[in-house]
């Protein structure tokens, strides 16, 4: 099978985010929350050490998601019944989601907070 191009690739990519952003509520929430985060970083003035931290958790926080979602696409395909292990599968990967949205959470307090008080 030949190798794509390049921009080919970036559209492949492109589109899966398109997919994210119009099909996945979750997705979509912690999009949100990223955006609401960049304009916290401007508006409080974050050094740069700081910004970077809040943009790369936002952006692990994402990216899991994604990967949750591949994962749960996949199990689907796999297996369309009920099936106790596909169950297990999906929860942990969802679960890793939820542990780094809480660390983002911590992280977050942790920076802003001196900025607030």
């Amino acid at each position: 099978m030949k190798k794509p191009q390049l921009y080919q690739s970036f559209l492949h990519a492109f589109h899966g985010l398109k997919e994210m952003l119009s099909n996945e509520r979750n997705f979509q929430i912690e999009l949100g929350a990223f955006l609401i985060n960049i304009f916290l970083i401007f508006y409080l003035k974050l050094s740069a050490l700081e910004a970077a931290v809040i943009i790369m958790v936002c952006a692990t926080v994402l990216s899991l998601e994604i990967v949750n979602t591949s994962i749960e696409k996949v199990c689907d395909v796999v297996q369309p019944a009920i099936d106790p292990r596909i169950k297990i599968l999906k929860d942990v990967s969802a679960g890793a989601v939820l542990l780094m949205s809480i660390s983002a959470v911590i992280v977050g307090a942790l920076i802003y907070l001196p900025y607030l008080y």
